[in-house]
Formats: C-alpha cells, structure tokens, sequence
C-alpha cells in the first residue's frame, strides 16, 4: 500500500512537471510570436526585430542601372514611410570608391553616424573654413542642425557605415534618399541641379552653393 501510494505521488509530481513545462513553452511561442509579428505592426510599446534583408535597398548616383561605380547603396531600415512611430531614421549607407555627398546642411535634422569599414575625410566648415577630419572603422560622426557637412570616401573600398537621423519626418533625409534614388537594375530619374536642390530643399536638405572661382 505505502508503495502504491508513492507511485501515485510520483506520478502526480510527474503531471505537475510537464503541464509546467508545456505552458512554458506556449509563452515563449506567444513571445517569439509577437517580437516577429512586431515587425509589421505599428502600434506603440511594440519591439521591433529586422533582419538584414528586411530593409529597403536604393542606389543613388550610380555608373549606371547595372553598376553601381563611386555612387551610394542605401539600406532604409526604420523611416517614416516603414516606422511611422519610431523617433528616429535608421539606415546603412556604402559608398563606393571615390564617392561623395554634396556639401549640405539641415535646418532642424540630426545625424549620427558610425563606421563599420573603409576610409574617407568627412569635411565639415567652420566659419567658412573647409576642415578635412579622417574618418574610418570604429568612428562616430556627429552632425548638429546647421552645419555644413559631407564625406568621401579616399581609400581602396567601399566606405561602409550605419546612420540615425532625428527626428523621424515624412519630408526628411530618408524620405528624399527615396525619392532620388533607385532599385539596382533599374533606370533612375535624371534631375537637373536646380530640380535636385529644390528636391533636397523640401526635405530638409539644403545644397550649400559653388564657390566661385575668380
């Protein structure tokens, strides 16, 4: 009798065991569930996880529709078209050798950059003055409101890095970065300068002019 009791004890704990364990294992298909469902969904207080595959791709200023050259390859992650709630823009950016930006500044956008590889000068002014800073892995490139700016890259490969842009506006630096560029192996829109600065303008992008050479 005492044996049987203790089997049927057993047992008990044995059940208890498994129904703990199964209902375990349900909350972390439930969790699983809505970190990977949170991808698509908006709603606020949601995590979003993102594989490398899941942002949008862009070329701009490239050779041509079939070769990219010293033009740029853009990767939008979080924007306001894909993360109408985020706070900030998140993208990577890989310019090829010898590529750059236009000299540029924003009215109210920040950025924040970090180099994962390669190497170039980011150029920024001073009262005027061109100050050439070597930039490459590992460094983080800050660029208040109102500051001239722009980047090349001066070494043998791509110069790769990730960037945030705050805050996250529909007529921010992404969303011009979409209107501007293109998806490999197609043809783009050619603007003229005037057309691209009035673009880039709406955007919060403005062009800084030529110097003109006496």
């Amino acid at each position: 009798m005492k044996t049987q009791k203790l089997l049927v004890l057993a047992f008990l704990i044995l059940c208890i065991h498994l129904q703990s364990c199964l209902q375990k294992g349900e909350q972390r298909k439930e969790d699983s569930n809505t970190i990977e469902d949170s991808k698509t969904d908006q709603s606020d207080g949601k995590i979003h996880i993102m594989h490398p595959e899941d942002g949008d791709l862009y070329w701009f200023f490239p050779k041509s529709k079939d070769t990219l050259g010293s033009g740029g390859e853009l990767t939008i992650y979080i924007d306001p078209e894909s993360y109408p709630n985020a706070g900030a823009s998140f993208a990577k950016l890989s310019v090829g050798i010898g590529g750059s930006l236009p000299t540029h500044k924003h009215e109210k956008t920040e950025e924040i950059a970090y180099i994962i590889s390669g190497e170039g000068l980011a150029l920024n002014f001073v009262d005027d003055k061109l100050i050439e800073i070597p930039i490459k892995a590992g460094y983080v490139w800050y660029n208040p409101p109102a500051a001239w700016h722009s980047f090349k890259n001066t070494g043998q490969e791509p110069l790769n890095l990730v960037f945030a842009v705050i805050p996250n506006e529909k007529k921010g630096l992404l969303s011009f970065f979409r209107k501007i560029g293109v998806e490999p192996g197609k043809e783009g829109t050619v603007l003229s300068p005037e057309e691209f600065g009035r673009l880039a303008a709406e955007h919060d992008m403005i062009i800084k002019p030529a110097t003109k050479v006496e």
